[in-house]
Order: structure tokens, then C-alpha cells, then sequence
């Protein structure tokens, strides 16, 4: 009995193991086929996405040339009514006007009108009022650059005639009367235009490039006075002959820009270089660098000298070296209300004498500044030693301001004050207004 139990007992056992390893089994079964399955689909799926983008493509080209085909067929359409165009107004030109029953016959004479130099006339009235009265001030070696006295005056009345006499020439002359009245040519010169190796030519008379402002006339100053290292060095008129000139566009150096002008010309300002003798030859030169800092600034160096002899006989040498740097902000799209510019020049003489030679020099600082499309504010300071001693200077310092009322009028204040070594100090205030007539307005030169 107790076999039979056993006997049960382990057949019980065995069928749930067998029952058990088969359940095992059909889950492995059923994991690989859903695995399988999975693998299945992911390949449909990737099959399906290549198939898409490939017809993708095609319709994308296809759209393409359609597109294209539009075109291509406008712009035939296009074209064939402008031809259609052409051809109308062609056979209306070739259509004589019934209306035209009279011939107009012209003769070969040249059109006047269109040979008639350009013309400006610009006026320069000035009010000065000095601490110093007019007679203290004489034109001896000591005071080159004084203004003095009390008075309201025309100070120029400056005709501006320029016209191109051909693709290669052009002649510029500038005639002055002073409230006076004693005419003068302040410059009167033609300019070869155009040369091979970017070479400029010029004769006739013009005031030298020596420096920054000695080319500028009176008018085109930016204050109305010019700075007392210039009138001390040069003379209240500044440097001016009659010669010839070239202006040399440099290739590309260590700027920008380089550019050279050399300058030989007869008769001088009367004070570093003698303007009566047979020896008034002076030769003069100047280097400009140009560099642009950005877009909307820049930076302008240039180098200058001067040789020639001071005196009438001839006998005794002067030499001028000068440095220029002009720093200037033009903000681009607003230049009309707003820019900054801030000039300084610096001027060394080597003068002989007698008994030795005297080496003297000055210098100026300016600085402007645009406020709006109507005013400017800007301030100079000078100092400058006498040509004939070192032990006499000057400085100063003198604000400025300026209001344009239209691009043919301007009105200016200024007020300067200057201590001397050689005489009294001088408080001065300046009133100016300068006008334009004509296409060339206020042209500094």
C-alpha cells in the first residue's frame, strides 16, 4: 500500500515538471516569433520611409522644371513685346509727321553757354574788437600775427572762376578785393588732369601745400582766424608763388593712401622767405598718409618742408619742417548732424644769422565738434615762439562758435585770449559772416 503511494506520488511530480519545461518552452517560442515579428516591421517601416523620400524627390523636381518652364516662358512673352515695342516706335520714328511742313536748318556754331566758366563770388565780413589798440601793432618781426584795434570790415570779397578748358586741363583762378579796395590775384593756375602714373601737374600761381591750413583760404577757415603759429612762421597771408607743382598718388605704402606734392615757387611770405631779391626760390613738400580706422573714422599724417633764404642778398637759409595728424568721426548715415574732428600741427624753423642760427617752433591744437545739421563748437589752443628768437613766445587759447543757416550762409563767434612775452596780453572777440554765390559755395581751397 505504501508502494503504491510512492509510486503515485512520484508520477505526480513528474508530469508537473514535464508540464512545466513545456510551458517554458512555448514562452521562448512566443518571445522569439514577437522578436522576429518586431524585426519584421521595422524593416517595413524603413522600407516605406526610403520609398517616400524618394518620390519626395521627384516631385520636388518635377515642381522644379515646371517652375522653371514658366519662366523661361514669361520672359519669352516679355521679350517678344519688347520687340513688338521697338519695332512700333521704330516705323513711327521713320513716319514723316504730316503736320512738318518746315525744315529748321542750324548753323555750325558752338554753343556758348556751354563754354562759360563757372563763376562764384563769396563774401567775408569780419567784426574785431581787441583789448589792444590798432597802432600798438605794426608789421615789424614781432608781431606777424596780431589782430589789435577795433573796426567792422569787408575783409575780402573773393571772385572764384574755374572751367575746364579740356578732358586734360583746368584753370582755376581766385581775384580778391579786401574792404580797402586794392585788387589782388590770390591764385591764378591751370592743372594738367588725368597723367599717366596718377601724376598731377600744375603752374601758375597758388598758395603752398605747406602743412594743413596755409592752402585754405581765409573764408574756408575753421575759425576765423588762422592759428598763430602760422601767422608768427608765415605771415598773416601765409605761403604763396608763382611756380609749378606736382601731386604724385603714391602706390599703396605703409597707408592707404600716400600722397606727394612737390612744389618750387618765386617769391615768398616776407618772413621766413624773403619776398623781394633775386633769390625768393623755395621749394616745398608734403607728404600725406591716410588711414581708415572704421567705417566711420579716419586718420590723416602728413610730413612737410620748406627751404629757401630769408633775407633780400640771399645769403642766409631758412629751413620749415612741419607734422600734421587730423583725426576725424563721420558717423555713416547721420554726417549731416553729427561728426568730431580734432587737427594739430606742429611747425620747426632752422633760421641763420649773422652770428648763429636760431631754431624756434609752434604748434596748434583744434578740436570741433557737430552739435546738429546747423551748429559747431570747437576750441584751439596755440603757443608759438618768434622765427628770429626762442626766447620769445606766445600762447593762447580761443572757443569758437558756428551756426550755418543754409550751405550758402554762415554766421561765427569767437573769442581769444593770448599771453605774450614780448608785449601786453590780448583779449579779442571776433564776429563773422561769409556768404556764397554760385555752384562752388565755401570751398577751403
Amino acid at each position: 500500500m505504501r508502494i503504491t503511494k510512492v509510486c503515485a506520488m512520484g508520477a505526480a511530480l513528474l508530469f508537473l515538471t514535464v508540464t512545466g519545461f513545456a510551458k517554458n518552452e512555448d514562452a521562448k517560442d512566443n518571445s522569439m516569433r514577437a522578436g522576429q515579428e518586431l524585426s519584421e516591421l521595422r524593416q517595413a517601416i524603413k522600407q516605406l520611409k526610403e520609398q517616400h523620400q524618394k518620390e519626395l524627390k521627384k516631385l520636388l523636381a518635377r515642381i522644379e522644371s515646371l517652375e522653371g518652364a514658366a519662366r523661361r516662358t514669361e520672359s519669352q512673352s516679355e521679350l517678344e513685346q519688347l520687340l513688338q515695342e521697338a519695332k512700333a516706335a521704330e516705323m513711327q520714328q521713320s513716319t514723316p509727321d504730316p503736320k512738318t511742313k518746315t525744315k529748321v536748318f542750324s548753323s555750325g556754331q558752338r554753343q556758348q553757354q556751354s563754354l562759360n566758366p563757372n563763376i562764384s563770388v563769396t563774401g567775408d565780413f569780419i567784426g574785431n574788437f581787441s583789448s589792444l589798440d590798432a597802432e600798438e601793432h605794426t608789421d615789424d618781426d614781432h608781431h606777424h600775427g596780431s589782430s589789435g584795434g577795433r573796426q567792422l570790415m569787408l575783409r575780402e570779397a573773393e571772385f572764384h572762376i574755374i572751367s575746364n578748358l579740356d578732358p586734360y586741363t583746368r584753370a582755376k583762378f581766385f581775384l580778391g578785393i579786401p574792404g580797402h579796395g586794392s585788387f589782388h590775384i590770390g591764385e591764378a593756375y591751370m592743372e594738367w588732369l588725368n597723367l599717366p602714373l596718377n601724376v598731377g601737374l600744375k603752374i601758375g600761381k597758388y598758395r603752398s601745400q605747406l602743412g594743413l591750413l596755409n592752402r585754405w583760404h581765409n573764408h574756408g577757415l575753421p575759425q576765423v582766424d588762422r592759428p598763430r603759429v602760422l601767422t608768427q612762421f608765415l605771415s598773416p597771408g601765409g605761403l604763396s608763388g608763382i611756380g609749378a607743382a606736382t601731386n604724385v598718388l603714391l602706390p599703396r605704402l605703409w597707408s592707404h593712401v600716400n600722397e606727394l606734392d612737390i612744389e618750387i615757387i618765386y617769391g615768398g611770405d616776407g618772413v621766413s622767405f624773403a619776398n623781394a631779391g633775386t633769390r625768393q626760390w623755395v621749394a616745398v613738400g608734403h607728404l600725406k598718409n591716410y588711414y581708415d580706422l572704421t567705417s566711420n573714422t579716419y586718420l590723416e599724417v602728413g610730413v612737410s618742408g620748406a627751404f629757401g633764404h630769408h633775407d633780400v642778398e640771399g645769403e642766409f637759409r631758412t629751413i620749415i619742417g612741419g607734422l600734421d595728424l587730423t583725426y576725424k568721426w563721420v558717423p555713416i548715415g547721420r554726417s549731416k548732424y553729427r561728426a568730431f574732428e580734432f587737427r594739430n600741427e606742429l611747425i620747426v624753423s632752422r633760421r641763420e644769422t649773422f652770428t648763429n642760427d636760431v631754431t624756434t617752433f609752434g604748434f596748434y591744437s583744434y578740436v570741433e565738434n557737430k552739435l546738429d545739421a546747423r551748429w559747431r563748437a570747437g576750441v584751439r589752443f596755440d603757443y608759438s615762439q618768434l622765427p628770429e628768437s626762442n626766447e620769445e613766445n606766445l600762447w593762447g587759447v580761443s572757443p569758437s562758435l558756428t551756426y550755418w543757416q543754409s550751405e550758402f550762409v554762415f554766421l561765427r563767434l569767437q573769442y581769444g585770449h593770448f599771453n605774450m612775452t614780448y608785449g601786453e596780453n590780448e583779449n579779442v572777440v571776433m564776429l563773422q559772416s561769409v556768404w556764397s554765390l554760385g555752384p562752388h559755395k565755401h570751398e577751403a581751397y
